[in-house]
């Protein structure tokens, strides 16, 4: 018998050892890099990380990164021994088509389950059809008594009374009339005049079709020259300033977000893209305006197609694919889709009861609580990353009652614009190449290093065109 209790007993004492020797099982680490944002406080705390790894169970660990491009990130990465399983894209922070075939040729990105070198974000752009909208001071225009230009006769009288009439009051010869950046053509004011007088359509090459359908520059158009001549004359008068051509877009929001008021006029496609969104004061103080006419009744409307980005890409070196694609598809879904676009559902957003129309004239489907979009906190990743927003809902926000609400401004910019929205537009696909070398010319006519008047400067120009568009 004291045998038997001696053997239960090592028996006993044998289980507890070995239960208290088991190990508990770990989170697969999924480490993931995400481009540095103003817009986000804290990713290891943020609520939609938390979120994410509550729903897959995998322990995410943010990686920051500083680099001011995802080309100039990959070269980077993929040349070093960093072990990073998930690159994710967003602000400024994007890479190409082109740039991703690069990379896959080089065997550098994973081909998920679904036969994808990439999963998409569809949802952080502005919403509309229209992709360029003109943005002026109010309180200057009240200030002056002027009324909102309609022209481009009338913009240019604007523009004259803004940087001479001293309608910040400082009693200092301080204002910009007209300023953009060179990073985005959304914000290069001269973008948005051409179309004024041609259709100028920069993301496809600036090709239109004509009356009878046909593809072709709207370089070769005389209307266009008009138009080049009608900026050069803004920007020689100091109209249009000089610094469109050199800043970039966060030089530009600092100058246009400044309490000095130095600002008379910007371009954008969404206004939430260039003002601040914790300052209702200067959300309120510039209006839209709707397609400027120019000289000869032309009035058209920059039309762009919103085409999902390249939102995040997993590498080949990753030890964790699997876990990766689950992370990733999990992002796609709609109920993490809203809550990167919207945050914590009840406590920013909540779904409508479908009674209301919705700021784009559609079924209500979203009722904004508290607008955090391109603002501080730390509820999502301010459109970073894999997404896919079902229309309905971005189209579907129903307005809060504030009027400084960035949604419901960008709505009542774009349905002011859909009027003079074109069928002109061409599906010539963008040619970088092409584009900067026109971008060139373009800015060289308008600053004066090129002879805008001289026939031979646009025949070389069109000769060019041609010749690289064939290569």
């Amino acid at each position: 018998m004291k045998r038997m209790y001696r053997s239960l007993l090592i028996l006993l004492f044998s289980c507890l050892f070995t239960v208290g020797c088991v190990k508990t099982a770990q989170p697969t680490v999924l480490r993931v890099a995400i481009p540095y944002s103003d817009n986000i406080l804290d990713p290891e705390s943020n609520y939609y990380i938390n979120w994410l790894e509550g729903q897959t169970g995998f322990d995410i660990e943010p990686v920051t990164v500083r680099h001011s491009s995802g080309k100039e990130y990959l070269d980077a990465l993929f040349s070093s021994d960093s072990d990073i399983d998930i690159v994710m894209f967003g602000e400024k922070f994007e890479l190409t088509d082109v740039e991703l075939t690069d990379y896959v040729d080089s065997g550098y990105i994973y081909k998920n389950s679904h036969g994808e070198y990439y999963y998409p974000n569809y949802g952080r752009k502005a919403v509309g059809d229209c992709g360029q909208v003109l943005w002026i001071n109010s309180e200057w225009l009240t200030t002056l008594g002027l009324p909102t230009p309609s022209t481009t006769s009338e913009l240019k009288e604007v523009l004259k009374a803004f940087k001479e009439k001293d309608p910040n009051g400082n009693g200092k010869k301080d204002e910009i009339p007209l300023i953009g950046c060179r990073d985005f053509y959304s914000n290069n004011p001269c973008e948005l005049i051409l179309n004024s007088f041609v259709y100028n359509d920069p993301y496809h090459n600036r090709k239109c079709r004509n009356a009878d359908g046909q593809e072709i520059y709207a370089t070769d158009l005389t209307s266009f020259k008009d138009g080049i001549l009608y900026i050069r004359d803004l920007y020689s008068e100091g109209l249009l300033d000089s610094r469109t051509f050199e800043y970039n877009h966060k030089a530009f929001c600092e100058i246009v977000n400044s309490s000095a008021d130095v600002v008379g006029a910007f371009t954008t496609d969404s206004i939430s893209d260039v003002l601040y969104q914790g300052n209702p004061e200067i959300m309120a103080k510039f209006i839209h305006v709707a397609p400027l006419t120019g000289p000869k009744g032309v009035r058209y409307a920059l039309k762009v197609e919103r085409k999902p980005d390249i939102g995040a890409i997993i590498s080949e070196r990753s030890s964790h694919k699997t876990e990766a694609e689950t992370l990733l598809d999990l992002m796609l879904t709609k109920d993490a889709s809203l809550i990167a676009r919207y945050g914590e559902e009840g406590v920013d957003w909540e779904y409508s009861d479908g009674v209301d129309v919705s700021i784009y004239r559609t079924a209500s489907t979203i009722v904004t609580k508290n607008y955090i979009w391109n603002t501080s906190q730390n509820k999502h990743l301010n459109g970073i990353g894999a997404m896919n927003v079902p229309d309905k809902y971005l189209r579907g926000v129903t307005w809060n009652g504030v009027d400084s609400d960035a949604e419901y401004i960008d709505a009542r910019a774009q349905m002011s614009c859909e009027p003079y929205l074109t069928d002109s537009s061409s599906e010539a696909e963008y040619d970088r190449n092409l584009a900067q070398y026109v971008d060139n010319v373009i800015r060289d006519f308008i600053v004066g290093d090129r002879e805008a008047e001289n026939p031979t400067e646009w025949i070389k120009l069109n000769k060019d065109i041609s010749i690289r568009s064939n290569n």
